[in-house]
């Protein structure tokens, strides 16, 4: 690995990969609402649904399919609009439908399987991520050496800065969840997060 991508190069992408995963977004709302809702083993499904839109993500940077869609306007602002209106409806949902308890009655398998799925319609409905691999990975590059292996290990350290950071936050809402099983806390919870998606779907309309 050392061979690749020198020592210095790994720490800084790896500082800023870290930076990039502490910054709250739809992803951290989507971690968060899920382990209050539905408890930690399906927040980690979540994770996973995360982690997968990374690496569907890195794929794209790393066919420069990242930098074509920055260079078209039309194509950007089609995924841009979908994703805003997907954000959109899933914060509409929980503030429509406050009500649902914390507690998911449902098959651990389907929860699962719905929290993976949901993670990964969000981590993908939000091409600003795809933008930022696109500006951010060629940096750390070396034009002098493969450049496929290099995608792959620095997409590896992305990826496990999302998947370690999103597993502890997931540990601590998880415990935080018997302290709000009662309606009134549920209401509350669905709201909030219904609002974040809803304000993080305005902060990707609004940035350009």
């Amino acid at each position: 690995m050392s061979t690749l991508i020198a020592e210095s190069t790994l720490i800084n992408f790896a500082i800023v990969a870290l930076l990039v995963t502490l910054v709250p977004g739809p992803a951290f709302v989507t971690i968060l609402s899920t382990a209050l809702r539905r408890g930690f083993r399906s927040a980690l499904y979540a994770n996973l649904g995360l982690v997968t839109g990374d690496a569907f993500y890195f794929l794209l940077t790393a066919a420069g399919l990242g930098s074509l869609l920055a260079a078209s306007y039309w194509a950007f602002t089609a995924v841009k609009i979908v994703g805003i209106l997907y954000l959109a409806y899933l914060g509409l949902r929980s503030l429509v439908y406050p009500d649902n308890s914390l507690v998911d009655t449902a098959l651990p398998t389907s929860n699962g399987r719905r929290a993976f799925f949901t993670a990964f319609s969000v981590q993908l409905a939000n091409p600003k991520l795809l933008l930022f691999l696109a500006a951010l990975v060629p940096q750390f590059i070396d034009p002098a050496r493969p450049a496929p292996a290099q995608f792959v290990i620095l997409g590896s350290i992305f990826m496990l800065s999302d998947a370690v950071l999103y597993s502890l936050l997931a540990i601590f809402a998880a415990r935080a969840r018997t302290l709000l099983s009662s309606p009134r806390a549920a209401r509350l919870t669905n709201r909030i997060s219904g609002a974040a998606m809803l304000g993080a779907a305005v902060r990707i309309g609004t940035e350009r």
